[in-house]
Order: C-alpha cells, then sequence, then structure tokens
C-alpha cells in the first residue's frame, strides 16, 4: 500500500512569515505540463492501488507482415481481454486490468497490466495473444509504480488525443478497479517540518518529497508518498 501526502496553505488566510510565489494564469504550454503530470498521478495511483508483486506488465506486439491499423488494434486487443477474462472466470477469479496502446514513432503495440493469479499461467496468457509476440515482467515488491506510470503516460503523449487513436484516452481501466481513497485533515499550523516523517509501518521514499509553490493559488505546498513496509517483503503471490 502505497500513501501520498501533500500539504498546502489554505487560500483563506494569509500566513504571517509565509512567502507567497507569484500567482498568475498558466499559459498553454504550463497547463499542458500541468495536465501532464495531472494524468501521470492519477494513473499511478490507479496502479498502486489495484496491483502489486507478482502481478503483469504485459506487452503485446504484432507480426511484421499483419500489423493493423490503430481501429483494428482495437477489436484485437478486445478479443484478447474477452479470452483472458473467460480464462479467469473459469478458474474463479475477476480480471482486473489497464491498457495502453501506442502506434506513432514504433510498431503498434498494446501495453497491459493485469491482476496474475496462482491458478494461471504466463504461458496461458501467452496463448491467447495469437497476432505475434508478447513480452512479461513481473511488478516488484516495492509497492510503488511511479516509474511504470510515467512510462506509460510518455507512450501515449503524442497520440491520444489524434484522430485515429485507438481509444482516444491516455489509458482504459477495467470497470472493477477501485478509486483511490482521499482523506482531507485540516491542521492547524503556521508551518510543516521540512524533513517529514513516515507513519509507523512505512517507509519514506525521500525522492518523492518536493517542495515549491502551487501552480494556481501561489502558495507554498509540500508532497511526498510512503510506502507499506510489508509490501517490500510480499514478493509474488
Amino acid at each position: 500500500m502505497t500513501i501520498e501526502v501533500e500539504k498546502y496553505f489554505t487560500t483563506r488566510y494569509h500566513k504571517k512569515g509565509i512567502t507567497r510565489g507569484e500567482n498568475k494564469k498558466p499559459t498553454p504550454e504550463k497547463m499542458a505540463i500541468i495536465n501532464e503530470r495531472n494524468a501521470e498521478k492519477t494513473l499511478r495511483q490507479l496502479i498502486n492501488n489495484n496491483f502489486g508483486p507478482g502481478d503483469l506488465h504485459q506487452t503485446l506486439t504484432y507480426k511484421k507482415d499483419q500489423r493493423p491499423e490503430p481501429e483494428e488494434s482495437k477489436k484485437e486487443l478486445e478479443r484478447y481481454l474477452r479470452k483472458v477474462r473467460t480464462l479467469y472466470k473459469r478458474r474463479g477469479h475477476d480480471l482486473k486490468y489497464i491498457t495502453v496502446t501506442e502506434y506513432k514513432n514504433k510498431s503498434i503495440h498494446h501495453h497491459l497490466i493485469i491482476n496474475m493469479v496462482n491458478s494461471i499461467s504466463v504461458k496461458e496468457l501467452n496463448d491467447l495473444w495469437i497476432n505475434g509476440r508478447t513480452r512479461f515482467t513481473y511488478l516488484d515488491d516495492t509497492g510503488q509504480y511511479a516509474a511504470l506510470a510515467h512510462y506509460l503516460i510518455k507512450e501515449t503523449r503524442k497520440t491520444y488525443k489524434e484522430k485515429g487513436s485507438p481509444s482516444g484516452k491516455r489509458w482504459n481501466p477495467s470497470r472493477n478497479l477501485e478509486k483511490p481513497k482521499t482523506d482531507v485533515e485540516i491542521v492547524k499550523a503556521k508551518e510543516w517540518r521540512k524533513d517529514p516523517a513516515p507513519m509507523k509501518g512505512y517507509i519514506l521514499e525521500t525522492d518523492s518529497i518536493k517542495e515549491g509553490y502551487h501552480d494556481f493559488t501561489g502558495w507554498p505546498f509540500q508532497m511526498y508518498s510512503m510506502v507499506r513496509v510489508a509490501e517490500r517483503r510480499k514478493g509474488m503471490r
């Protein structure tokens, strides 16, 4: 389990001794960066909340002489997901997934993150994809998949809005994914700790600590993430 902490000063009160950054309307270029960052955050939290050690990052490719157009590739991916979903149901499990399709600047291919269960083998999943090769990578035991989210967002950065995009979205999730929980706590304090401390049972990811000024309010912020110690020891399920 991963917990992300975001600390902000409320915009309703002025804080003595707190310097405020410049508050101006972001340019279109700046908004594009903000939107990219927010998309990556949403995907990161979705992956962290629904997948863990032993689950799969799967890549589906096509035979060189059988590469489809983007719209047809969407149908091929849907056919594959139906087969996998049926296999899971036969074994008494529900399939959870996130898919991303990349088709520009590279040969068209699909990325999938899927929950792995003991009663299903990688070979069975491989055999269900008849259009080309598959590559599998197990999610590690960190419980934090920020790097994977960053990679997948980068894959579709220039294509997801284009006419002819297979999905018109950065990613497509299964409907049974659980949304991350958000808790809001109002704390009366003039300042926060410069060096945050992790909650009991969690490890602070020091490289996740970010500080600066909010893009819209201009007030200072601090962000960081913590990963439950048990996640690092869980290994494959």
